[in-house]
């Protein structure tokens, strides 16, 4: 086995990894693959109805074989036809039932293909693109390094004595794997073109109205949360959520194959033949996690949910998914972290319900002040939750991830109401002969050395907090290089839209000048942690590190630029400032010498906190690379939080009036 390390800043990992896929060929053995026979499904298509497929025993739990004809005939679900699909399927596991003695049934060494045992029947395998030891190798890594921040995959298929089962029946969830598995593999970028490459040939044929069953969901998933393809593309040295493209099309994919095998079903009780179906428990897992990655993604992205999710009426807990329970002591408790993050994601998707996914309300929110109580109640849900799940016993990085989803749902919730005071205060500022008014000086009149007698001043408080403190737990808590590096897609973006916040918050003038250093200070070793949980220019790490460095070097230059002492940053506005303002905001010379120096530039930019493109394009290009699509009125029609710009309606055609005339 090839005992050279991946990556020079992670050897300890890697020879762990080594070590455990080493033991695992040695026990598995050569004669490993030459296990009792499986007897293959009756029919390789998807099947309309995957309930009506009843077995004796979960195969791809216990490893069993699939029970006979005799066990099946009386399962048949006659009484339950809703529409012409279910015949279909009845009159399909009729046919397969009647050809189990078929030769497609005949042991496989009587094939007229016989396998190399030395060798998985696997096509990687077979084209000589990968061996049976880096297979392992590669399953060992997933396990160890992937496997805990995402707990989809059953543990029989991550177990290698199932290899040879698990290559035959679960070929998306395995191809899957090992692409998440070698992305990081930047010293043999051959596996992870070979395996990339018949990941998206089976991608494609799902797309294409292919054969998939629960795995492909999984796979589908766990592509959406590592976005493995963008992580080793040309995708530029600044991230610019390319990845979100990519997340979204696995997920969208994974969700129309969910409710073709009808696993929405398993969000509520099972009852009746669902509960004969002996993966009913997987299939509830599967499905909540599509409504746990669908919500996470459309919300970060500011797309429509697809995914209806559990019931208002259903409380699913971790005894809901038996799958993820620990089974012996000192094993990590999934399910009670699964139950946590599925509650954390329901309020992320009734924060984003009530104060985000309509525009004109939010617009007439903003103005009116009605959003007060409504942040004021998610604001005491959200403090339940912590006090629910603050004090769960689990390793140092889950705990973390934990936390800083917490810590962005509170910056989430918050930064509505720091919106709605720029809104309000660019909504009072009037300019003579119908001109556009001007932006800067009333946003200064309102924040500059004046945060604390804003109304919404405990929200704008709070709202910092949250992002320092997101912040404060990357930098403090999570390893680089043995922690972040290994992390869903998401948690990397959780940083970056902190940041970018504090960004926003320091043009704004939230920041006092010794709140600021420690602000600065905080981001650059934030940049620092990301370059260092890197590898390659193209990973997660170094471009969205690249992305908040060119962002916030823009505030170095204005400074250096400008001779100005501290006391002028902070108060620009202060009578008899020795920085030569001139008058006043309230005077009638308003001009661009009165404007503050920090904003003289436009450095707070005409972009969303969370639109990565934009900020992508601002910090590169400054305000000229803001691309046009932010001008066209259906881009501010998608759900995107609500300051997806915070001067977009000035820009916008028939956005005088604040009504906005929108449905």
């Amino acid at each position: 086995m090839d005992r050279k390390c991946h990556d020079t800043n992670a050897k300890r990992e890697a020879t762990d990894v080594h070590r455990s896929s080493t033991e695992h060929v040695n026990n598995f053995g050569i004669h490993g693959l030459a296990m009792p026979t499986m007897n293959p499904s009756p029919s390789p298509a998807m099947f309309l109805d995957p309930a009506l497929r009843t077995e004796s025993k979960d195969a791809y739990l216990t490893g069993g074989t699939r029970s006979g004809s005799s066990e099946e005939g009386g399962n048949i679900a006659f009484n339950d036809l809703q529409n012409p699909s279910d015949a279909l399927g009845i009159l399909a596991q009729i046919a397969s039932s009647g050809g189990e003695a078929g030769p497609s049934f005949l042991p496989l060494h009587s094939t007229s293909r016989t396998p190399n045992h030395h060798t998985l029947d696997y096509p990687l395998v077979n084209e000589g693109k990968l061996g049976l030891s880096k297979i392992i190798q590669l399953l060992q890594r997933y396990k160890h390094y992937y496997h805990p921040y995402f707990p989809l995959v059953p543990k029989s298929t991550l177990d290698a004595v199932n290899l040879t089962q698990t290559a035959r029946e679960e070929r998306h969830l395995l191809t899957a794997i090992l692409v998440v598995a070698s992305r990081d593999l930047t010293e043999e970028p051959q596996i992870f073109a070979a395996c990339s490459e018949y990941m998206r040939s089976l991608v494609s044929a799902l797309a294409a109205g292919g054969p998939g069953n629960v795995e492909a969901v999984e796979a589908l998933l766990l592509l959406a949360e590592w976005t493995p393809y963008t992580s080793r593309s040309d995708a530029g040295h600044v991230g610019r959520g390319e990845e979100d493209r990519e997340a979204w099309m696995h997920v969208g994919t994974a969700l129309r194959i969910g409710y073709f095998l009808g696993l929405d079903r398993y969000s509520f009780a099972v009852r009746g033949d669902d509960a004969k179906d002996p993966q009913w428990q997987r299939k509830r897992t599967v499905w909540t996690a599509c409504y746990i990655s669908d919500r996470q993604i459309s919300i970060r992205l500011g797309r429509a949910f697809w995914s209806r999710g559990p019931g208002p009426l259903t409380t699913l807990r971790k005894e809901d998914f038996p799958m993820l329970a620990p089974t012996g002591p000192g094993e990590e408790d999934f399910a009670s972290i699964f139950q946590a993050t599925l509650e954390l994601t329901l309020l992320f998707s009734n924060v984003h319900d009530v104060l985000y996914s309509n525009p004109g309300n939010s617009m007439r929110s903003h103005l009116s002040g009605g959003y007060i109580k409504y942040i004021d109640d998610f604001r005491s849900a959200i403090y339940g939750w912590k006090s629910v799940w603050g004090t769960l016993t689990c390793s140092p990085n889950l705990k973390a991830t934990l936390l800083m989803s917490y810590d962005y749902l509170r910056l989430y919730t918050n930064a509505f109401a720091f919106h709605a005071t720029v809104k309000r205060a660019l909504s009072q500022d009037t300019a003579p002969d119908g001109q556009k008014p001007k932006r800067s000086p009333s946003v200064q009149r309102v924040f500059y050395n004046n945060v604390g007698a804003v109304g919404d001043a405990r929200f704008i408080y709070e709202g910092l907090d949250a992002a320092k403190s997101l912040l404060s737990m990357c930098n403090t808590f999570v390893d680089p290089e043995r922690g972040l590096r290994y992390m869903p897609l998401r948690f990397y973006l959780y940083c970056v839209y902190s940041a970018v916040f504090l960004y926003r918050a320091r043009c704004a003038g939230v920041l006092s000048a010794d709140e600021e250093q420690s602000v600065r200070q905080m981001v650059s070793e934030t940049v620092s942690r990301l370059e260092r949980s890197a590898v390659g220019s193209h990973h997660p790490g170094s471009r969205y590190s690249q992305l908040l460095r060119l962002l916030w070097d823009k505030v170095d230059r204005k400074e250096r630029k400008e001779a100005r002492s501290t006391a002028t940053l902070t108060n620009p506005y202060r009578p008899g400032s020795s920085t030569n303002l001139g008058p006043g905001p309230a005077g009638p010379a308003s001009n661009a010498e009165t404007e503050s120096p920090v904003l003289s530039e436009n450095l707070m930019g005409d972009f969303s906190w969370t639109d990565l493109d934009a900020i992508g394009n601002f910090a590169v290009n400054g305000n000229q690379g803001v691309a046009t699509s932010m001008n066209d009125s259906e881009w501010w029609s998608g759900f995107l939080p609500a300051d997806s710009n915070n001067f977009l309606y000035d820009t916008l055609p028939g956005m005088d009036n604040w009504d906005l005339g929108l449905q």
